[in-house]
């Protein structure tokens, strides 16, 4: 009898190359992260970007958060500031996302970004995914691996349950454990909450020491 999640796999040393090797080739894969499960490609690549909308049947006017392993693997794409290394410092890796601006220069495929002038950044705590980062010579994009607008999955069933086998690897991580998307933080100017999320904005308010306004 056919395995139906054959495309569901546990992750060790094997799979972990194979995650790469199909990342590398501008495949999409699908892993876990603290928040939800994202659906991840090069956010280099004009290709995997391309893959992801179409894929989630996203509208190409709403960006994508793109994921890096450190602060070290953000200075070529984006410019930082002081309220954010304060937050970076206090809350990641972990379930926050910062829009910044981008960098003139910056790799990201342009479309990854709604062809805006910022880019939202994150820094994911699950294991599994930072030791993709780790690993990778780019960043992943990775929205939440669901159809738009759809409920986002908090495990590898919930992805299967939603694209089938349209996702040749779908790493199975476990129960997210926030199970919501992360805080987004708009930094480009007077900062700004975008999107509510796990963690609160009196947090936020007392680590940058100023009123954060709300969307």
């Amino acid at each position: 009898m056919e395995n139906i999640y054959s495309n569901i796999f546990s992750f060790n040393k094997k799979i972990l190359k194979k995650t790469i090797k199909a990342l590398n080739k501008g495949n999409l894969a699908a892993l876990p992260t603290e928040t939800v499960y994202g659906l991840a490609g090069n956010a280099y690549s004009k290709y995997s970007i391309d893959s992801i909308y179409r894929l989630k049947k996203r509208p190409k006017f709403n960006p994508l958060i793109i994921h890096y392993y450190g602060y070290k693997q953000i200075l070529n794409d984006v410019v930082v500031n002081d309220n954010f290394m304060k937050l970076y410092k206090e809350f990641c890796p972990g379930p926050i996302t910062f829009i910044l601006k981008r960098k003139l220069n910056s790799k990201i495929e342009p479309s990854a970004c709604a062809k805006l002038k910022s880019v939202a950044i994150r820094f994911p705590k699950h294991r599994i995914t930072r030791s993709i980062l780790k690993k990778i010579k780019y960043p992943l994009a990775m929205p939440s691996a669901n159809i738009f607008s759809n409920i986002s999955p908090v495990c590898a069933l919930d992805v299967y349950d939603e694209f089938k086998k349209k996702i040749h690897i779908i790493i199975n991580g476990g129960q997210s454990k926030i199970g919501i998307e992360s805080t987004v933080i708009d930094l480009t100017n007077k900062p700004k909450i975008l999107r509510p999320g796990k963690i609160e904005i009196s947090k936020l308010e007392k680590i940058l020491k100023l009123k954060i306004k709300k969307k």
